[in-house]
């Protein structure tokens, strides 16, 4: 007696499926991985920037930072005091950060560069 073996069919399944991309065109997990490396190290670039010009402020003798933050604090007020032309507002805003970086900006200094530095943006 022989024993019969039912037959295999496969059977299609009727939902239309989305052809799957070729494999020059699917993105390697490589690329993904360079991608995400390539934004940190950015990031790792332009925190240590803005930490370098702090140290540099920081590093001048105490003498020399005074007189520097002296001249850059009176240019300020003349220029960004008064109400200014918007041409002048990216300038403004570039010498209210500075300022923020000298200790010695206190007080006055501090609250007229930080209402600069957020009114104009």
């Amino acid at each position: 007696m022989r024993v019969m073996r039912p037959e295999l069919r496969l059977v299609h399944d009727s939902a239309p499926q989305a052809p799957e991309a070729p494999p020059s065109l699917a993105s390697p997990w490589w690329k993904d991985l360079l991608s995400i490396l390539a934004l940190g190290a950015s990031l790792a670039l332009v925190v240590g920037w803005l930490g370098s010009e702090r140290r540099a402020v920081l590093s001048l003798e105490p003498d020399e930072r005074a007189l520097v933050f002296q001249e850059s604090w009176d240019g300020f007020q003349r220029l960004c005091s008064a109400p200014s032309q918007s041409g002048l507002i990216p300038r403004c805003r570039e010498q209210a950060r500075f300022l923020l970086l000298f200790p010695e900006c206190q007080g006055a200094c501090q609250e007229q560069a930080r209402l600069h530095g957020r009114a104009l943006r």
